[in-house]
């Protein structure tokens, strides 16, 4: 595992705490027990072969399990744990949950810590949760996906942002409105079609237009300000950044549908006492309308 990670022997015996001819003891041990070289040398880093990635999701399994064992063989104390949750969703959906966690965070775990990682707020990312890349994931998943738990959050409507002055504030948008809009929209999503874009084409309206791609969706209110640009973005985060920003709340075409916002982690956490912890506490924020900053 740590030679997936550091793709160079001299790194990994440093990481280890062992010398360097002992970690290329090891690891030819295991190319002669595997038949297989599992590492070869790629412009001077070592990358690993077919069977090796293929291998990776059962080592990280097994060692989280000893992990786990070591943390919470004693019970999980929230107040003295040191460990590092990390959690994917889009820049939205953190709006919402990263003030009041880091409140929780500080009162139960001051110790602890989280990490959020940006993903596709429509698609499960099953490979990070099945290598354990993320221990769990925020977003409107279709909910079907292998040893992946989903349990739901809110239905929400999305709607769309602009300046007071733009000349279609304060009024519900048509699907036309849509095609003509110029719109920001996070540099994850740059390429990437979601529903509004699949209803466009459906009905024979073109694309939608892209003004800017920011890194984080907290960026676009202070530059649509001066801009007649638009965001689209869940009710609850349209309510916080309009009376933050002074921006315009507009309803998006009644075509576009309301959506489940779930919470995914693998199933293989269901009995860990410290990722039940955490991922109640994310339901329990996600959860709570009045709980939210600006609603």
């Amino acid at each position: 595992e740590s030679l997936m990670d550091t793709g160079n022997v001299t790194r990994t015996a440093d990481r280890l705490a062992r010398t360097q001819p002992a970690v290329s003891r090891d690891l030819a041990r295991l190319r002669d027990e595997l038949s297989d070289p599992l590492f070869v040398r790629v412009r001077g880093r070592l990358e690993p072969t077919e069977l090796a990635k293929r291998l990776r999701a059962s080592v990280r399994m097994a060692l989280e399990a000893v992990d786990r064992a070591l943390v919470e063989g004693a019970g999980f104390r929230p107040a003295e744990s040191t460990q590092v949750f990390k959690v994917a969703t889009t820049s939205a959906v953190e709006l919402l949950l990263a003030p009041r966690l880091l409140q929780f965070l500080e009162a139960e775990a001051p110790h602890a810590s989280v990490h959020f990682v940006p993903t596709y707020g429509d698609v499960t990312p099953v490979e990070e949760l099945e290598t354990g890349a993320i221990d769990m994931a925020i977003g409107r998943f279709d909910c079907m996906a292998p040893r992946t738990v989903f349990m739901p959050l809110f239905d929400e409507r999305r709607v769309c942002l602009m300046r007071p002055e733009h000349p279609l504030a304060a009024r519900r948008l048509e699907l036309r409105d849509l095609a003509d809009l110029r719109f920001i929209s996070t540099s994850i999503m740059l390429g990437r079609e979601n529903d509004m874009d699949v209803l466009l084409r459906e009905h024979g309206l073109g694309e939608r237009k892209f003004a800017m791609f920011v890194t984080a969706l907290s960026q676009a209110p202070l530059a649509m300000r001066h801009s007649d640009a638009v965001i689209t973005v869940p009710m609850r985060v349209g309510k916080l950044l309009a009376a933050q920003f002074d921006l315009c709340l507009c309803e998006l075409p009644k075509e576009i549908p309301e959506r489940t916002y779930s919470i995914a982690w693998h199933s293989r956490w269901d009995d860990s006492q410290a990722h039940r912890w955490l991922r109640e506490a994310v339901m329990s924020i996600l959860r709570d309308d009045e709980g939210i900053p600006g609603i």
